[in-house]
C-alpha cells in the first residue's frame, strides 16, 4: 500500500475532488431558494486536503446562516431570547416581551447528499484501489 501511494498520490485526490463536486453540485440542487436567493449559490468545494494519514475533501458554504437552513432554528420575535451570554427562560422572555412562534425544521441538504452519495464514492475508491494494486507488482 506504501508503494501505492508513493507512486500515484494525484490519483486519490483526483477521486476525491470529482466526488467533492457530485456533492457540491447535489448539495446546490438541493438547497431551498429563500430571500436572499444567495445560500444556493454560496456552497463551495475545498481542495483534497491531508490530515494526519486521512485524506479529505470538504463541502462548505459561505453563508453564515446555511447551518440554520440545515439543522432548523426557532422562530423568535420581539427582541433578543439571550441575556448576559445566557439563554432567558420562559418568565424572562415574557418580561421582556420576547415571543416565540414555534420552530423551523431544518431541510437537511447535506446530511441527505451524502447519504445518498456514500454508495457511489465506496464503489469508487473500491474500484481506484483496485486499478492501482493492479499497476503495482506485489
Amino acid at each position: 500500500f506504501n508503494r501505492i501511494e508513493k507512486k500515484y498520490p494525484n490519483k486519490v485526490d483526483a477521486m476525491l475532488a470529482a466526488q467533492g463536486r457530485v456533492a457540491t453540485n447535489k448539495t446546490k440542487s438541493k438547497t431551498p431558494v429563500g430571500k436572499t436567493k444567495k445560500l444556493k449559490s454560496s456552497w463551495r468545494m475545498k481542495k483534497p486536503k491531508q490530515y494526519g494519514k486521512t485524506r479529505v475533501v470538504r463541502t462548505q458554504s459561505e453563508a453564515p446562516h446555511a447551518h440554520l437552513v440545515e439543522d432548523g432554528h426557532e422562530i423568535i420575535s420581539g427582541g433578543s431570547s439571550r441575556a448576559n451570554g445566557r439563554k432567558l427562560n420562559r418568565v424572562g422572555r415574557a418580561v421582556k416581551g420576547v415571543k416565540s412562534g414555534g420552530r423551523v425544521e431544518g431541510k437537511k441538504m447535506l446530511e441527505s447528499t451524502f447519504r445518498s452519495l456514500e454508495s457511489s464514492f465506496n464503489k469508487s475508491a473500491e474500484n481506484l484501489l483496485s486499478d492501482l494494486t493492479r499497476e503495482v507488482e506485489l
